[in-house]
This record gives C-alpha cells, sequence and structure tokens, in this order.
C-alpha cells in the first residue's frame, strides 16, 4: 500500500495531481490511498503521525497557514524515508532549487506548468516500492527471504533450480514455473529468455544473441539465451522503456 498525501490551496491542482497518481498506478496492481488537504492543518498533521507505510508527500510552497519546506523539515524530524515532492508556481530559481532539495532531503522539485515531470517521478517511485518486494522460498535447508531486486536470473540445472543473486546462488526445490509465476505476481521485470531461465531485465547491461550470452551489470555473465525468444524479450524491453 501506497499513501499518497497531496497539499494544495486551490482544488484544481489537487484534481490534477489525484487524476496522475491515478494514471500512473493504474498501470500496476499496487494498492494505494490518497489524502488532500487545502493547508497544513491539524488533519494533515494527523495524518503526518499516523503509522502509515509507505508515505509519499506531495506539497504545494506557499499555502495560507505554513510553508511546505518548513513542513517537510518537520515531516523529517521522524520520518526519514518518506518520498517528499514538492509543487510550486514559482520562477525558475535553480540555486535556490537545489538548496531547498538538499535542506529538506526532497525527491523533487516540481513546477505546476511543468506537471507532466510529475508522471516521471511517480513512476520512479512506483517501480523502487516494486523493487523492494521479495520473494518468500523454501531452500534446501531452510526458509528464505529474497529480494527481487537483486536477483539476476533463476535457471533449471541437472534438475535443480538455482536462483543467482548479485550476492550468492541459492538452490530451491521450487520449479521454474513455480517461481516464474511467484516473481511476476509481484513484479513485471522478468522474460524467459530459455526454456530453462528467466531473467530479470532490470539488471541486464545486454543481451547478445550472436554469442547467446547475457550480461549483467556486475560483469557476471548467462548463457542461456535462446534466439526463439528473442522477440518476446525486445517487447518486454520495449514495455519497461529500457
Amino acid at each position: 500500500m501506497i499513501n499518497f498525501i497531496i497539499v494544495d490551496d486551490i482544488n484544481f491542482w489537487i484534481n490534477c495531481v489525484e487524476e496522475r497518481i491515478n494514471k500512473v498506478l493504474f498501470k500496476s496492481d499496487i494498492q494505494y490511498k490518497i489524502h488532500k488537504f487545502n493547508d497544513y492543518n491539524r488533519n494533515f498533521y494527523n495524518v503526518v503521525l499516523q503509522s502509515l507505510e509507505n508515505k509519499v508527500y506531495i506539497l504545494d510552497i506557499e499555502t495560507e497557514s505554513a510553508n511546505g519546506i518548513d513542513v517537510a523539515r518537520r515531516i523529517r524530524i521522524n520520518d526519514k524515508l518518506a518520498d517528499i515532492i514538492f509543487l510550486t508556481a514559482y520562477s525558475k530559481e535553480e540555486h535556490i532549487n537545489k538548496y531547498l532539495m538538499k535542506t529538506s532531503k526532497a525527491t523533487a522539485f516540481i513546477y505546476k506548468n511543468e506537471l507532466h515531470i510529475l508522471d516521471e517521478t511517480l513512476e520512479e517511485i512506483t517501480k523502487n516500492f516494486i523493487l523492494e518486494k521479495v520473494l518468500i522460498i523454501n531452500t534446501i535447508s531452510n526458509y528464505n527471504m529474497i529480494k527481487i531486486k537483486d536477483i539476476l536470473f533463476i535457471e533449471t540445472k541437472n534438475r535443480k533450480t538455482l536462483i543467482h543473486t548479485i550476492n550468492s546462488i541459492i538452490k530451491t526445490s521450487k520449479n521454474l514455473c513455480y517461481l516464474e509465476e511467484e516473481v511476476k505476481k509481484e513484479c513485471d521485470f522478468f522474460v524467459k529468455t530459455h526454456r530453462a531461465c528467466i531473467v530479470n531485465i532490470n539488471n541486464v547491461i545486454s543481451f547478445d544473441f550472436k554469442d547467446k550470452k547475457i550480461i549483467f551489470f556486475n560483469n557476471k555473465k548467462c548463457y542461456l539465451l535462446s534466439k526463439s525468444y528473442k522477440s518476446k524479450i525486445k517487447n518486454k524491453l520495449n514495455s519497461n522503456h529500457i
């Protein structure tokens, strides 16, 4: 669940932001809730103090009662992890904006006449939320929680299933079909490259079909790449804008 907390003293901008959140999140199956306020009032601070998971603040710089920058600093006292996005109608003064971003540890500073940039920021936040999900499986000796973002590829080898992560190789009794379904429930970043392999495209640097080789960001290589899956891989890369 992601909790979006919007503050703006003009309903038009609240509605614009809400529309863009719905547009971006519609592409995923992530649950979310939108909290809307016209000012930094008691109701707003009640939400700030609540132990809600995955908060994303979208704050107006100036309202009748407070300055969004000061509010963000108050939020940061107890919440170091929340995303904070500033919306402003102010003219562009880059050196001031960089200072404000640094002092409030904001995620983004967006001008209201460039609200389309909010879509990109929301997509990045959504992507990071998905990548924090874990795959819980039983290994040969116990249960293991594996961060999906750390998985490079999963292969079947000698009747065993191996999960290759950034730092280790984990053996499991679960078959490849089962694991493929499990990761697809959580995200859309995996693609089949061979009948015995699925790959996390977020960790891939290149697909070399000539040498049947996949190269990952940490220089690890996988040689389970079949030309029969080329079109599916290409479609997956295009759909994920990689």
